[in-house]
């Protein structure tokens, strides 16, 4: 089984799993962290080589951050480095999670996806899945509208 991490600013990833429990389930094995105001970052760092070190089963770990370049994604990169090489590369960073991506994640791994592809299928759900309302409409659909 694939392991997950959260780590945000705030509650947000406690709210995250929350969320995704409710709509999907399969949140075992899901680790959160969150970095809050005045809190050490250096701490997050031996959060995060902890929480992969709860969350790894030889599958891989998939650690997810809010904001690109910012303390939660810093810290758990650094903290990926720090490991073996042969660990590194069963360990993905990916920023700019959301519930749609947390949901697609917790899918792959319900279906067993190996996580290089379970990457490629989250990474994907991740674009897929801002949408703007009303979108432009396209000039067939006024043809259509009399139907």
């Amino acid at each position: 089984m694939i392991g997950i991490i959260v780590a945000t600013h705030g509650k947000l990833s406690d709210g995250l799993v929350d969320a995704a429990e409710l709509i999907i389930g399969g949140t075992d094995n899901i680790v959160t962290l969150n970095l809050f105001q005045g809190d050490n970052v250096q701490d997050l760092n031996k959060q995060v080589l902890e929480a992969i070190n709860k969350v790894d089963q030889d599958n891989g770990v998939m650690i997810f951050t809010d904001l690109f370049g910012a303390s939660p994604y810093n810290q758990a990169t650094l903290a990926v480095h720090s490991l073996p090489v042969e660990k590194q590369e069963k360990i993905f960073v990916i920023t700019g999670v959301n519930l749609p991506v947390l949901i697609e994640a917790i899918n792959q791994r319900m279906m067993g996806t190996p996580i290089h592809e379970a990457v490629n299928a989250i990474l994907n759900e991740g674009q897929q899945s801002m949408v703007v309302w009303p979108s432009e409409k396209d000039p067939s659909d006024e043809e259509n509208e009399d139907f």
